[in-house]
Formats: structure tokens, sequence, C-alpha cells
């Protein structure tokens, strides 16, 4: 089947995704949206994936990475990926041939097998929102983040926006009260509640390669490739399915949708409990877990308290985690291929995932790092170990500072006012501020010499920078002055221990 020709349409099968224009990509500096096999084929002459929502770009690299594993039965080892690597463009025939054996599974709108849908949810209870697909528009419990649509007054979707929020809806939907089709409660989808690290190159093609992970394609599969759900497999959560294997997780349908087609787009749908998640030992490939007290590995979490790269530290082996196995498996390729990635520093890490308090998103992010060669190698490992040490423990220090000159103006009130008082200063907000925009050097050159050195210089910066905003806030106040200069000694021995 040729992708560049679209098939006879069936009134009962409408808007293919393999063929239909949906996926938004920069290509020669213009950004267009394109299907998802002309994605996979073209991925070597497509800059990067281009979305305003950190959500949706993890979700469409999820759905391109499944394509991939499936269609090329692989990679099973780093040597498969370089040998796809060596030949600059994944293959058009395999590709095609997989997609031609699951076209119809791919129609957004069909009589049996709606993708990622159930084609017999039936509209009562009554439809609700399309919105409800999208973390960051207001809906239910969630706030109104980006713009001010609610479920009141919302906008009607157009066929490629409704496909990529059912997509993230199935990925990040958090787990929460539902009271349908006999589930009361449901889970949530694979990332509500995880972090998702994804390595970019300097295309589509390296960058799909870089986090397409040693894959056995044996015990798993993507949804389209399993039965098609119907109403009594959902229904009191009557099917489930074990937490496992990368193309299913990947693809995990979390909930029951049906997307009511107007003739030129979406405002409503029927909704209601997907496949119940079994208990199975499996670590999502794009996820980095830490140890608990008690040994058990959970996924890292975004904040809206800290950015993410201040929790690199629980990641480390030293401290019992584990780093995610698409970044394992980049770091490996440009270790293995370190003359073709000479250009590393187009090479980059994106954190994506939304923050979460129980079902109501309080935020969505992408947080963007370097990449450098050589990344989980010992050096570098112990520089960042050390460095994020330094870090936190002169931000534990730079609080007690806070709290001398709450005392010093204060005098001593009840801890509940000095609480207030110290965390209304501007030192750490300002610190941690400046450090967000330093950090990515740093990580930039561990392993290097002097990394550790510029760092420290860089910490002592970003404590100077954040005590003169102090200074300025407190005031010029007798009192105030004595409790300035009781700071200055102790941000010098703070300082002192930087340097040494």
């Amino acid at each position: 089947m040729t992708y560049s020709n679209l098939k006879e349409v069936n009134p009962l099968e409408k808007f293919n995704l393999l063929e239909e224009s949906w996926i938004p990509v920069l290509k020669r500096g213009t950004v267009t949206e394109i299907g998802l096999a002309e994605a996979l084929v073209q991925a070597h002459s497509i800059e990067r994936i281009e979305t305003p929502s950190p959500l949706e770009e993890a979700a469409l690299h999820r759905l391109l990475l499944s394509v991939l594993h499936r269609a090329l039965g692989g990679p099973r080892d780093v040597d498969g990926a370089l040998d796809l690597l060596e030949s600059g463009v994944f293959s058009k025939e395999k590709l095609e041939a997989y997609l031609d054996r699951y076209h119809k599974r791919f129609y957004l709108f069909h009589q049996q097998t709606p993708f990622l849908q159930i084609a017999d949810l039936p509209e009562d209870p009554p439809p609700v929102p399309w919105v409800k697909l999208r973390p960051d528009l207001a809906s239910g419990n969630n706030p109104t983040l980006f713009d001010h649509t609610t479920e009141a007054s919302f906008p009607t979707a157009s066929y490629g926006e409704a496909a990529r929020a059912l997509l993230v809806h199935q990925t990040f939907t958090t787990g929460g009260l539902l009271k349908r089709f006999k589930v009361t409660s449901a889970k949530g989808g694979p990332l509500a509640g995880a972090a998702a690290f994804l390595s970019t190159g300097k295309n589509l093609f390296e960058t799909l390669l870089l986090n397409l992970v040693p894959y056995a394609p044996e015990d798993d599969f993507p949804v389209w490739e399993a039965s098609p759900l119907r109403r009594t497999d959902v229904e009191g959560y009557q099917t489930a399915w074990p937490l496992s294997g990368t193309t299913r997780v990947y693809t995990w349908p979390a909930r029951g949708v049906r997307l009511l087609d107007e003739g030129s787009g979406v405002r409503f749908m029927a909704y209601g409990p997907g496949v119940k998640p079994g208990e199975a030992y499996f670590r999502d490939p794009m996820v980095a877990y830490r140890q608990d007290k008690k040994g058990q590995m959970l996924p890292l979490r975004l904040s809206t308290e800290r950015s993410f790269w201040r929790d690199f530290g629980a990641m480390l082996p030293a401290a019992g985690g584990a780093w995610p196995a698409t970044l394992a498996h980049a770091e490996a390729l440009l270790r293995e291929q370190s003359l073709y990635f000479r250009d590393s520093i187009r090479h980059g890490l994106r954190v994506l995932g939304q923050v979460a308090d129980q079902a109501k998103i309080l935020d969505v992010r992408r947080e963007v790092y370097p990449l450098p060669p050589g990344l989980l190698e010992a050096t570098a490992l112990s520089d960042l170990e050390v460095g994020l040490k330094r870090a936190e423990a002169l931000g534990q220090g730079l609080r007690s500072l806070a709290w001398t000159v709450a005392r010093g103006m204060l005098g001593e009130k009840d801890s509940k006012e000095l609480s207030n008082f110290a965390a209304s200063l501007p030192l750490e907000r300002i610190f941690w501020a400046h450090l967000d925009g330093a950090f990515p050097g740093f990580m930039a050159r561990l392993g290097q010499s002097g990394a550790l050195k510029g760092w420290n210089e860089s910490l002592a910066r970003a404590a100077l920078e954040a005590w003169e905003a102090t200074r300025l806030f407190v005031g010029t106040g007798g009192r105030h002055l004595k409790a300035l200069a009781e700071g200055e000694k102790r941000l010098g021995g703070l300082l002192r221990e930087v340097r040494a």
C-alpha cells in the first residue's frame, strides 16, 4: 500500500491515523501536521515532533516507538540499533507491510474497531465533553492551567486534536472516582504519576532510535494487535491485562472511550472504565525509579515545589535507584557510535509529565537538559552525586540562615511565626532559581576536568545573589542591620565550605 494515496472512504470508516494529517512536526523550518506512516518513513527528514504540550510529546513518541518495535521486531540489542543507525532510515518495506496488516485498526471512527476506543460503549450514562481528555483544560477536578476553557463552554475538537487528546488521556489519566459501568473507582494511566524521559537527536529518526530500547516481541502486543474491546469486557472491570510489555504499556487503554462524530469534529464522547492493570514486575522504559525506605522501587515524579534535576540523585545506583532504560540505551548508542554522534551538542534529554494531587492536575511540565557523552560512566556519575549533595547541603544551610535572620528581626517568637517569616525571605527561592539556570551547564560538563570546580562557583554565586536580594528585602533599620550582620557571618562559613 502507498500511503501518499488515500483509500476509498467507507462511511463507517473515517479518519485513518496512518494517512490523515494529525501529528504536528517541524519539517524544513515549518510546523505542519502529517500522518503516522509518513512520520516514520520520513523520520530522517523531520526535525522533531512540535507541540506545546509536554504530554502530547510523550504520548506521540510512545505511539511511534510502539509501531517501530512491532514492525521491525526489535531491535534485540544495541548492535541491532547500530545497524538501524547505519542505514539512516527506517525500512519502508517493513513499515508498510506491518501497517497494511493493521490498517483498519487505526481508524479514529470505525463501526467495529475505532482506534484506542470501544465501539459499542453506549451513550448512557450521558456523554461527557471531549475536554475531559485534556489535563491542561478545565474539566471536572482540573483547574484551568493555560486557557479559559470550561465544561460549560468548550470548542469543537478537530479530528486530529481529538486523536491527540485521546492518546494523552490513555497515557496520563489519573486514578479516582468514576461511577460508570459498575466501576466505582478506576486506575490511572501508565504515566499518571511518573515523569517520562525522552532522549532527543538532531532529527526525528535519531530521537526515535535513541529511545528504541532493546526489545523482545514475544509476550507483548500493542492495543491494535489485541482483540477489539467491547462494553462487556470493561464493565465491572471484567478484563485485566498484566501491566507489562513495552508496547502494551505504551498503548494502554486506561479508559473506555467512544468519540462521537458530529460530521466535522468532536464535542462529546461516551466514557467509562478501560482495562484493569494487573500486577506485574515491569519497569516502564521511559521512567526512572527510586528506592523507598522499604526497598520498593517507585517511579520518580515531577513536583510543583522544585525542578526535577534536584531529584536526579534518587535514581543514582549509589542511592539504590534506576535510570530509565531509554536513557541507558541512548548513552550506549552515543558511546558506541561517537563518530556518528560527533555533534553531541545537538543531543538532549527531556523530562515530560504532569504534577497531580490525586485526581487533580496541578501542572504539566517539560524540562530540557543536555545529554553529554559518557553521562552514565563512573566519573560523570560521581560528579553528579557530589554536585547534587553540595547543592542540597548549601540549600539547607541557607534555610537555617533564613531562620537566623528571622530570629534577629522578630526575637524569640513562636516557631510558626518565625517559620512564616523565614519562608517569606527570597533567600531560598532565588538560590534555587539561579541554580535552575546553572545546572544544565554543569550537566553538560559531567566527567570533564573542572566540572565540579565550576559547579562550586555556581553555588557560591547563587548564594551571594540570593543573599543580596534578602538584604534589600529586609531593609536598614537598627534591628534589621544586626540580624543581617549575624547572617553575614553564617553566610561566610557556608561559602568557605563550598569553596574548600
